[in-house]
Formats: structure tokens, sequence, C-alpha cells
């Protein structure tokens, strides 16, 4: 009896600091999940774009814009800024090392930024960000779709080693990974570069809406972008006769073939354009490069927040993110933009993983594109 009359008391001291504990992780989780529904609402979140408006950059981040406030607490405003200048690394460079670490400033960047680190990195500004250093949200797969103009072209890629002038030219934003794309695509079908050869590159265009505009014009003849962009001006150019489709970079199989990308099936991989033109399999240094670049489109876009983003912070974004690519609404959209309902998006940890296989890059990349852009 004795034994039993201790216990009790016991038992119910037990009892109460269960009870107390409990009470304690529910109201942590309360304030937690009321914080980041205070913190977020009646607020401005902005999304920072590196390009300017009306390229597949800006394409992709306004489609991301008229969903995520669903997915974020406390539902708060999304503005999209346009922040283009130096190939994108002016947007990348505010966000890396400007912006507040708050949860307010997001960005959303295009222009292959992990394969221009693996290849050019050394050249950026001091003080750039390394991008295994920032803290990743999401990160987006794409492929790049090369167009011309019909008039150079009349039966588009059957006609492309016969246009109707000399010499071509590719429209290109700078002496990056995609002029050296171009350069090395040439190389493989025997063109020569040069005012008085097959090609001629110019550079210096801001991004895809100043290059269509050098199209229009009749001063470019040829520009390549991403599918979200091409489905855009482009195609639209396409079905207005205008212009038409060459071929797309495609994507990285699981067997590591180069396939069609799922958003662009009727258009052919360079890979097969080359063998219908020439009746060989591409092969040597060149498609070497070209393998490894289109590899690197797993990788082509990414969600980022400002260094220094509290780790909080980032578990509330990359789970509305996380919400937003599985909602029927988003994918909808995004099959208009980009042709398919596919997963072409993937989160954080996956993002970081592709950048590590972009940056551990074999030594023949160095070598074409020191090669190209030297020229």
């Amino acid at each position: 009896m004795a034994d039993l009359i201790n216990w009790v008391p016991f038992k119910r001291k037990f009892c109460c600091l269960i009870f107390i504990f409990m009470t304690g992780l529910l109201l942590i989780n309360s304030s937690q999940s009321w914080g980041a529904e205070e913190f977020y609402k009646g607020k401005k979140v902005v999304l920072i774009c590196n390009f300017s408006p009306g390229g597949s950059s800006d394409t992709w981040t306004r489609l991301m814009a008229r969903h995520i406030a669903k997915f974020l607490p406390g539902h708060p405003d999304i503005i999209v800024k346009n922040m283009p200048g130096a190939t994108g690394l002016v947007g990348y460079r505010w966000v890396t090392r400007v912006a507040k670490p708050n949860g307010l400033t997001i960005g959303c960047f295009g222009g292959a930024l992990a394969s221009r680190q693996a290849t050019e990195f050394e050249k950026y500004p001091k003080g750039t960000a390394d991008l295994r250093d920032v803290p990743i949200i999401a990160g987006l797969q794409d492929t790049d779709v090369a167009f011309g103009r019909k008039a150079v072209f009349p039966k588009g890629y059957k006609s492309f080693l016969n246009p109707t002038q000399k010499p071509i030219v590719f429209a290109n934003i700078a002496r990056d990974d995609s002029y050296v794309r171009d350069g090395a695509k040439m190389k493989i079908l025997g063109l020569k570069r040069g005012k008085d050869a097959d090609f001629i590159q110019v550079t210096g265009y801001k991004g895809g809406a100043e290059a269509y505009l050098a199209l229009g014009r009749g001063e470019a003849d040829i520009y390549a972008t991403l599918v979200s962009g091409y489905r855009r001006t482009p195609l639209q150019e396409v079905k207005a006769g205008n212009w038409v489709p060459l071929w797309q970079g495609g994507i990285i199989a699981g067997s590591g073939e180069v396939v069609r990308h799922p958003g662009v099936k009727n258009i052919p991989t360079f890979r097969e354009v080359f063998q219908e033109l020439t009746g060989k399999y591409p092969s040597g240094p060149y498609w070497e490069y070209l393998k490894w670049l289109t590899a690197t489109k797993s990788a082509v876009r990414f969600v980022i927040a400002p260094i220094g983003t509290p780790e909080k912070t980032m578990s509330i974004l990359s789970k509305a993110w996380g919400e937003m690519l599985r909602s029927p609404e988003y994918l909808l959209d995004q099959e208009k933009v980009f042709g398919n309902k596919e997963e072409i998006m993937f989160l954080s940890k996956e993002a970081r993983n592709r950048i590590k296989m972009i940056l551990n890059k074999p030594a023949i990349v160095d070598t074409v594109f020191e090669e190209i852009t030297g020229e």
C-alpha cells in the first residue's frame, strides 16, 4: 500500500511533465506557423529576373509569379523586376551580394549560370558568388531551340547548308557558352567563320527581345532560345511563316543518349539534323563539348535566395515551391508555356547535385571554349 501511495504522486508528476512538454511543442509549432503567416501577410515578394522583358527567362519568371503567392503563407503580393546586364550577372550579383536575406527577394535566374561558372568564373568580376555557396530553392531543366529567317532557310534545316545568302549571321548575347555552342555546331558541319566565309557571330544583344528585333529587321539570321522562350514570340513568327525552326539541343536520357525535349517533340535534335545532312554520326572534341553542354541544360535555370537567408525561411520557400510544382493549376499553365506537363523543375538538393555535375566538367570543355572564344 505504501508503494502505491508513493507511486500515485510520481505518476501524476510524470503525466504533468508529459502534458507540459506536449503543450510546449504545440505552442512552438503554432508560433512558427503564426510567425510565417504574419511575416508574409501584407508584404511584397520581389522576383528578380536577370534578363530583359520578353525573353525566355522573363517568361519563366512570370509563370512562377502567377502561382507562387498561393503557396506562401500569408499570400503576399508578387512583383517581377527585370535586372538585365552583363549576360545575367548584374541581377545575380545584386541578389547574392546586395539584397537582404529576409525572404522578400528571390532570384529567378537564367543565363546557364552553372555552365558559365564552369568555363568563365576566373573572368567574373571580383566578389561574384560561387553557385555552390548560394541557397538554392529550385532548378529547371530545359533545352535550346534554334530558329532562322525563312527567307534565308526556305526549307528549314534541310536547306541549312544551302542558304539563300552568305555569310549567315548568328545573334549571340556574348562570347559565352551559347556562343561556343553555335560555333562548335558550325565547325562540326565543316563551315568556316568570317565575313568572307560561311557564317559570322554578332554579340552584344541584351536578351531575346533584342535578338528577335534583329531577326525581324534582317540584321541577323539565326538565334537560339530555350523552350519557354521559343513558345512565345518565335513560335508566333513561325506560325506566321516568317521564321522556321532548325533544331533543338535536346536533353540527356537515362541511357546517356541525346533525345528530343518533350515540349518540342516536332523539332529534331542537332544530332538528327547532322546525320541527315552529312550521313554521319557526330564525333570529336566539338561533339564532346556539345554533349556536356546538353547535360548542363538539366540545370539551366535556378530559383535562389540571397546568401545568409535563414534555414527556417529557406524551408518555407522550398516547401512553397514544391507544392506549387505539383499543383494542377501550375502544371496546366506550364503546359501552355513549355508545351508539356512533365516535371521539368526540381527542388534544392537535386539542383545542387546537378550544379556539382556541371562544375566537374571534362578537360575538353575548356579546350574547345578557349579555342572558339579566342578566334
